[in-house]
């Protein structure tokens, strides 16, 4: 007896520890802790959502194609990568020769919501440095880990960073990108 209370104890341990969702994982392993037997003990297949993606842990690590919607009607469009160990990338529709790219970093600030800063150069279009841009985010990722939403600000330097030449608030929406997505 003793032994089958330890082999049911690691292997609850064992499924709420590898990728499964754990609230699926963990109630799983804590019904092999109280004797039922290991037939029952085979994963559920997650369900499918009205988009047909299957539900992510709710994090923000991953890919994301995002959209900044300022309050003076500007939009903007991109490709967010969050990792783990904490640094961001986000790659927008702007021009190339204006410099599309910038890195950040984040943390977690609350439950499912998120913190991102993220600088990057501002070039014209004949490569000179015309300013410095700061983007700050706080989004929230929703309970099925494939959406977030939240409040943003882009602000642009002077390339001294003695002047605020523009700035402008708004909303986040952003949308999971998996190996599955369509993107049409």
């Amino acid at each position: 007896m003793r032994l089958q209370i330890t082999h049911g104890l690691l292997a609850a341990a064992w499924i709420c520890a590898v990728g499964a969702s754990s609230t699926q994982a963990c109630s799983i392993g804590t019904r092999m802790m109280h004797g039922q037997s290991r037939a029952m003990a085979v994963l559920p297949k997650p369900w499918i959502d009205a988009d047909h993606e299957r539900p992510h842990e709710a994090t923000a690590v991953g890919l994301w194609e995002s959209t900044f919607t300022g309050e003076d009607g500007s939009t903007y469009v991109g490709f967010e990568s969050i990792y783990a160990d904490g640094n961001e990338l986000l790659i927008d529709n702007s021009a190339p020769a204006t410099d599309n790219v910038c890195s950040g970093v984040w943390e977690q600030t609350g439950f499912r919501t998120y913190t991102i800063n993220h600088p990057s150069w501002d070039f014209d279009t004949s490569g000179n440095l015309i300013g410095i841009v700061v983007i700050t985010e706080t989004i929230t990722v929703e309970a099925r880990g494939n959406k977030y939403t939240g409040n943003g600000t882009v602000t642009v330097y002077d390339p001294t960073l003695t002047t605020i030449v523009y700035q402008v608030s708004g909303t986040l929406t952003a949308t999971r990108i998996t190996v599955r997505s369509n993107p049409l």
